[in-house]
């Protein structure tokens, strides 16, 4: 016969015996729960490391795509300057020939009555003024008449101005009352065709346009 000393032993180790089935269990939930946390700590790790990645990425994209079009700038703009300096080169080289041109008097003189000629058409008066520079107000004084009456005709008169102006050759017509001008110098010219004469030397040293017309064309 059980006696109750037994029964209580009995039911001391079948209390124990649970409270270890009920320890393992909390450990093994325990360990599963510990191994969800680690591996969600893991996951979560990985995907910072991979934003933090795909971040720097970016950034080195952005930063190297950011050099690249400064890189670009830079460069055209260099490109920019030499082009400019190339079309100011012949630009000065322009100048350089017609003051050879004005020099040499045989290749200068049809030249000169070409531009007097072009100047007395676009006015159109009777009576004009010519005002040359220095060395031609020396050269063309004793002609003068000649010259115009040759360049002209008979029907124009275009009186010599004593007083001369600062300028490489050719000339400035106006009427006798001053109310009207061309500016037929070389530098006068140069300065109306600026541009026309830029993008000419441009499109030369550039590209295969061509251009047709002349410095003298008026």
């Amino acid at each position: 016969m059980v006696t109750e000393s037994q029964q209580v032993r009995a039911l001391q180790q079948a209390i124990l015996e649970r409270a270890n089935e009920l320890a393992a269990e909390h450990v093994s939930q325990g360990e599963m729960t510990r191994g969800k946390i680690i591996e969600d700590a893991r996951e979560k790790v990985k995907l910072m490391e991979q934003k933090e990645l795909l971040a720097a990425r970016l950034q080195a994209d952005r930063e190297y795509q950011r050099q690249v079009q400064a890189n670009e700038l830079r460069i055209q703009a260099e490109l920019d300057r030499n082009r400019w300096g190339l079309v100011q080169s012949v630009m000065d080289k322009i100048s350089r020939q017609l003051d050879e041109l004005h020099q040499d008097d045989a290749a200068y003189r049809p030249v000169f009555e070409s531009l007097l000629k072009n100047g007395v058409t676009i006015l159109g008066r009777k009576q004009l003024v010519a005002t040359l520079g220095n060395e031609d107000l020396s050269r063309f004084h004793d002609d003068w008449e000649a010259i115009v009456e040759a360049c002209c005709g008979d029907k124009v008169e275009v009186k010599l101005s004593p007083e001369a102006c600062h300028c490489s050759g050719g000339l400035r017509l106006s009427s006798k009352q001053g109310d009207v001008m061309i500016d037929n110098t070389f530098e006068g010219i140069i300065s109306r065709r600026e541009q026309e004469l830029q993008q000419l030397i441009f499109e030369r040293l550039f590209s295969t346009v061509s251009t047709k017309g002349t410095v003298f064309d008026g």
